[in-house]
């Protein structure tokens, strides 16, 4: 199998990593309106991200991937969550998307990579559709919503119900399919993460084969099938654990920008007088001044709480080669939801001090805005569902949800 060199040294420190991803924001900035405008992210973005070898942080080496820490990846998508939030979902679900086929069984790796070390893989997690159990694997059929990125994947990663072998439920899980055996339908048209170009999957009568299949428990386990021969510790991390702070980080990356933004706007900034006093400089109300703080220390409180989980489980897992405690996932859930909250409330101080320009579209702090609030409404991130949860747990009762 050959294994081409990656863009990225294998041996690039976590420093390096994150300057090298910090190169890429100002060609993000500037093609954000055009991704928010096409409901998708602009084709030249992706194209600069996967041939600087991003998408490789967590391949495994055997095939030519990093493996990279998790804690790194993460730092790496917060350069860019910033300068465009749809950008850094999409980015960072085809880098954790790797980390995803690299549990899969040996066979189902070789397949996807072994011709194209380069492929990235895109897709809908909620099961829907029919899965039927025939000869050799399944049978799959329906539509599969939300899918973030679809239209630049080279293979689909879809939630089903697997059949049982024998008697008993079915069990949730993952297959992975070809580009060549679905369509996209067009859908997206949301308010917020515009850019994330989240349309429908469509599968008519796609045959799957077993080995392009994984269940939830199997993935969650940290011990899923492909951990037999990718035996680094970074395959040991519980699923939600490790890909839901790709998803959850870019509403931090969205206070961080709209809070540059508004202090640099809001240097030179001066009253009209319609309504107050004309002529005034506003970043001497001390109104504006005590949101400019609020903003502030929201997104210094996320960042502290986000950074500290990812090195605690980092600590866990990658030095000490262990496995996350269920108190440590609940504490990996709760963090992933309340820096989410933090954002919001940092961005809902700055909002209240845009002005009337602030709501024009070209504005970058009223995107910043729409996008960390549709990172809120993922499932994934119910703030109800998840104090409730962690409520459960630290009560002693059996926590309700998933970690």
């Amino acid at each position: 199998m050959q294994k081409p060199a990656p863009a990225l040294d294998v041996a690039a420190s976590s420093a390096a990593l994150i300057e090298r991803a910090a190169e890429l924001a100002p060609l993000i900035r500037s093609e954000a309106a055009a991704g928010e405008e096409n409901r998708c992210v602009p084709p030249a973005v992706v194209e600069a991200i996967g041939g600087a070898g991003f998408f490789r942080l967590a391949q495994p080496k055997r095939f030519g991937g990093l493996e990279c820490d998790q804690p790194t990846i993460i730092r790496c998508l917060m350069q860019w969550s910033p300068a465009d939030a749809s950008t850094a979902w999409v980015a960072g679900l085809a880098i954790m998307h790797q980390w995803i086929i690299a549990l899969f069984p040996a066979q189902a790796q070789e397949d996807i990579w072994s011709d194209n070390p380069d492929a990235i893989t895109f897709g809908s997690y909620a099961p829907s559709g029919t899965c039927e159990r025939v000869a050799g694997g399944f049978r799959i059929s329906g539509t599969w919503l939300y899918a973030s990125g679809i239209d630049h994947g080279d293979w689909g990663l879809l939630g089903v119900l697997m059949p049982p072998v024998g008697e008993g439920p079915p069990a949730p899980g993952f297959v992975i399919v070809p580009k060549s055996d679905y369509r996209i339908n067009a859908t997206w048209d949301p308010m917020g993460l515009a850019a994330t170009g989240s349309n429908d999957v469509i599968c008519e009568q796609v045959f799957v084969p077993q080995h392009h299949a994984i269940t939830f428990a199997e993935l969650a386990s940290g011990e899923a099938p492909g951990t037999q021969i990718n035996t680094g510790p970074l395959y040991r991390y519980p699923l939600l654990s490790f890909i839901a702070y790709c998803i959850a980080s870019p509403a931090v990356g969205c206070l961080e920008g709209a809070l540059d933004q508004f202090i640099a706007q809001t240097g030179d900034w001066i009253t009209r007088g319609a309504v107050v006093r004309g002529g005034a400089k506003v970043a001497e109300y001390q109104s504006v001044q005590m949101r400019v703080g609020a903003a502030a220390a929201a997104l210094k409180a996320a960042q502290a709480m986000m950074y500290a989980q990812l090195d605690a489980s980092h600590q866990t897992v990658m030095v000490e080669g262990g496995t996350l405690s269920v108190a440590e996932r609940m504490d990996n859930r709760i963090t992933q939801s309340y820096i989410i909250r933090l954002a919001l409330e940092g961005l809902d101080e700055l909002w209240g001090a845009v002005g009337g320009a602030g709501i024009l579209k070209t504005e970058y702090i009223q995107r910043a805005w729409r996008d960390a609030h549709a990172v809120a409404h993922h499932v994934s991130f119910n703030w109800d569902a998840l104090t409730a949860m962690y409520g459960q747990h630290l009560l002693g009762l059996e926590p309700q949800g998933q970690y």
